[in-house]
């Protein structure tokens, strides 16, 4: 019986498809855009998918039969399970153990198809990496609305009432009354906001916050932030009167995506820096990898590592950096796989942090990481 699972888009989630191995290459990987009109106009149907974008590759007696395998089993799963909306999906599919796996994307993309011992979540990692969940604080003194923006969409999470009065200009001490009770609602209010964006944070693990709304209230809000929360801001956008969600939701993307960059560039200097004195960083494929293997990774940084080869070997297993040919082990034929992607499966198998680069990677060969020791 086909055994479907729609997984959240978080690292976690994507830890557990990093899981899913086998000794020979009969784990097929799926991307294909959430607009069916899209691919339509790719003159694919879903179902089809594996065929349309592998039947003419090239595979060995064995890799057709797993493909044949892999893409009946798809078509049941498509068959079965009724997809909600998404801009992309990629799926996993392992006719060993009859399961299917499925991710929503923040992003649309194009119909790709991938035959390998593992998933191919390279694609998926980066663009969940580029496109992080972030919440969102919109907020004047009568209400507050917190949004999770996830997915290429914004969506409500919570909803409060303010209803804090403006200031009274009479003077004395029905003022002065006034005004601490006025002070006493801001905090409370702040406070009840407070809480379910922490709620919030803890349940979709979200590392960064967008503030919007009243400028005022919105200095009052962070104010009674602790430190850590504070740090999380990445923006304040002062905007008057109510708006929309999506108006939302597009004018913080971009202070998330300039945040997003800050650390990429961060990350790329400690990196260099570190390495530079001698300290807890290595830089280049053959550094890293050993300390991936290692588990010595910290926090990696990694571009698409184009010219890196990586070769696996189908009859012992044995897998390194080089070009495809003889296994050095056994003299069996080994086979091309993409180093990024290896590099990324080690990563999250040892608990390492990932920064997908988007710069150029010259000066560190393409991939560099600071350790943990």
């Amino acid at each position: 019986m086909t055994k479907v699972k729609i997984l959240d888009s978080t690292p976690d989630e994507v830890l557990e498809l990093t899981k899913v191995q086998s000794d020979d290459r009969c784990i097929l990987t799926l991307y294909f855009p959430g607009d069916r009109d899209a691919l339509e106009k790719a003159k694919c149907k879903l179902s089809e998918l594996p065929d349309a974008l592998l039947g003419q590759e090239g595979l060995t007696e064995d890799e057709q039969q797993h493909l044949d395998q892999s893409s009946q089993l798809w078509k049941t799963a498509v068959e079965e399970t009724p997809l909600t909306s998404a801009v992309g999906w990629v799926a996993v599919i392992s006719w060993v153990t009859e399961e299917v796996w499925l991710m929503k994307l923040p992003a649309a993309v194009e119909p790709a198809a991938y035959l390998d011992n593992s998933p191919f979540l390279f694609p998926a990692g980066r663009l969940l990496d580029d496109l992080e969940s972030y919440a969102v604080v919109y907020a004047d003194h009568t209400r507050a609305t917190i949004y999770l923006a996830a997915l290429g969409s914004i969506q409500e999470e919570g909803r409060l009432r303010g209803d804090i009065k403006n200031h009274v200009r009479k003077g004395g001490w029905s003022q002065q009354r006034y005004e601490r009770r006025r002070d006493k609602e801001i905090h409370h209010y702040c406070v009840d906001i407070i809480t379910k964006l922490r709620e919030l944070m803890e349940n979709e693990s979200i590392r960064r916050i967008a503030l919007a709304g009243d400028r005022q209230l919105l200095r009052e809000l962070e104010n009674r932030m602790h430190a850590e929360m504070q740090k999380q801001v990445v923006c304040r956008m002062p905007m008057e009167g109510k708006k929309d969600p999506r108006d939302v939701f597009h004018e913080t993307l971009a202070a998330a995506a300039e945040e997003e960059q800050r650390e990429e560039v961060w990350l790329h200097n400690a990196i260099v820096n570190e390495h530079a004195r001698g300290g807890k960083a290595v830089v280049g494929p053959q550094d890293t990898l050993a300390a991936l293997h290692e588990r010595r990774v910290r926090w990696l940084l990694v571009g698409d590592l184009e010219g890196v080869g990586f070769y696996r070997c189908g009859g012992c297993g044995d897998a390194g950096l080089g070009a495809a040919g003889t296994c050095p082990k056994c003299g069996e034929e080994t086979y091309s796989q993409s180093a990024a992607n290896e590099f990324l499966d080690l990563a999250f198998a040892g608990r390492s942090r990932v920064e997908f680069a988007t710069g150029d990677l010259g000066d560190v060969q393409g991939v560099a990481a600071l350790l943990r020791w």
